[in-house]
């Protein structure tokens, strides 16, 4: 069971990237008109992907009883979901910025931080993959915005 459990993850994280890449290739080859739709789009979803992350480390924390400051930790679970939705209201160059910074901190929180010792091995692996491909993505959307208008 653990197995199927641990592929259907896979499966399931590896495929989010799918709207990451898609509304990246549209703003890069779609129409001028599409740029604007397509950079928000992109946006829109790293903010709401963030928030998800910190909803997996709500759900590892209430299992995890025993743990000392689990008050503590669980505020700090629902920073992911405040933060994303301060970049949403933000202009798409700051939105995309605050994305850049907060997908590699949020890693190295979950990495130092008694998470490390809740989450798998199996999974901090995965999510380290993850992140540095979501980085450099939202790194490319960066970018592009600064050189083309939207």
């Amino acid at each position: 069971m653990i197995n199927k459990t641990k592929s259907i993850v896979y499966f399931l994280s590896y495929a989010g990237l799918l709207p990451f890449v898609f509304t990246l290739l549209i703003f890069f080859f779609g129409s001028k008109e599409l740029n604007s739709y397509s950079i928000r789009m992109f946006t829109s979803y790293g903010a709401v992907i963030i928030g998800f992350i910190g909803a997996v480390h709500w759900g590892f924390l209430l299992e995890s009883k025993s743990i000392q400051r689990q008050g503590l930790l669980l505020s700090i679970s629902v920073l992911p979901s405040l933060i994303g939705w301060f970049a949403l209201i933000s202009p798409i160059p700051f939105a995309l910025l605050i994305l850049c910074i907060m997908y590699p901190l949020l890693f190295i929180y979950e990495r130092h931080s008694v998470l490390n010792t809740l989450l798998p091995k199996w999974y901090m692996l995965m999510r380290l993959k993850l992140t540095i491909m979501v980085t450099i993505f939202i790194f490319i959307a960066l970018n592009a915005v600064c050189y083309i208008d939207v």
